[in-house]
């Protein structure tokens, strides 16, 4: 399968700044009117403040390596999972290796990235004094170009799951759109166990804590088989859900997922949790582990 251009661009992105550490090479990379929406960067600041940023990282994390992980490309846009590791100011006091997982969507214009949206894990930074700089509102979710009919069909099931599922809360119809047996891949908190009847009962749980749960698709990439996307979780902890009190807090939960899909349901899904949210609520979160 060849590679798309805009998928060359971003794995070029990767291996010259990520892992390469060559903050100078941005500029090679990024639109001279390049917006950015990664919530790590400083609003507004433009590619100045995208140096800044990873001048910033370099220093707190000399020996920084990036993996790439799932990925989808959909025209100009990519949407790609990555799995930042490394040592956190390595030989002081504050000495600490981490793992953060972070899904990234770039959009390519005229050979150069023009825009960069991010979902990422500050349950991971947060302990190491970083807070999100900026909490763009994401646009909504669109398809652009030429897709198969059942490319089109694949991005309906998505939406209609998390329409009707989701944010209706008809679990009954949970088996329209996923097969029985589903595979839910998760390395970041306990699985969630494979197949339909677990995941019944693990919204269950949430809609018993957020009787008024919702999540809104931001972002839209498909391909194939493949359907990925960001989206918004919102709801207020106020009801009583696994032993655990409600708050009355508000969620904002941001996440991103990859499903692929065989005759019109979700065979195996893929995901990336901002759970900073659950904390901000009052749910103490399991770190990830190290694998």
């Amino acid at each position: 399968m060849s590679i798309s251009s805009c998928e060359l661009i971003v794995r070029r992105l990767l291996a010259e700044v990520h892992n390469g550490h060559r903050p100078d090479r941005l500029r090679t990379h990024y639109a001279p009117e390049h917006r950015e929406y990664d919530p790590r960067v400083t609003p507004g600041s433009g590619l100045a403040g995208l140096e800044a940023f990873w001048r910033e990282l370099l220093g707190d994390v000399p020996d920084l390596w990036v993996e790439p992980g799932v990925a989808l490309a959909d025209g100009d846009r990519m949407m790609i999972f990555l799995v930042w590791r490394g040592t956190f100011r390595p030989g002081t006091v504050a000495e600490h290796e981490f793992e953060l997982h972070t899904s990234e969507l770039f959009q390519v214009v005229d050979g150069r990235i023009a825009e960069h949206w991010a979902v990422v894990d500050y349950s991971i930074l947060r302990p190491l004094g970083f807070l999100p700089r900026q909490r763009t509102e994401l646009r909504r979710p669109d398809l652009v170009g030429a897709y198969t009919a059942t490319e089109l069909a694949n991005a309906g099931a998505v939406l209609g799951s998390y329409r009707e599922v989701l944010t209706e809360h008809r679990l009954d119809r949970a088996e329209f759109y996923y097969e029985r047996d589903y595979v839910h891949h998760n390395g970041q908190m306990p699985a969630v166990p494979n197949g339909v009847e677990a995941f019944r009962a693990y919204f269950a749980g949430n809609f018993a804590a957020y009787p008024d749960l919702s999540a809104r698709v931001d972002h839209l990439v498909v391909a194939g088989d493949r359907v990925m996307v960001f989206a918004t979780w919102r709801g207020r902890f106020t009801g009583e859900s696994r032993g655990r009190k409600p708050t009355g807090r508000e969620l904002i939960l941001r996440t991103s997922d990859l499903f692929r899909l065989v005759d019109g349901k979700v065979a195996e899904h893929w995901e990336v949790v901002d759970y900073s949210g659950l904390e901000d609520v009052g749910v103490p979160i399991r770190q990830p582990v190290a694998r």
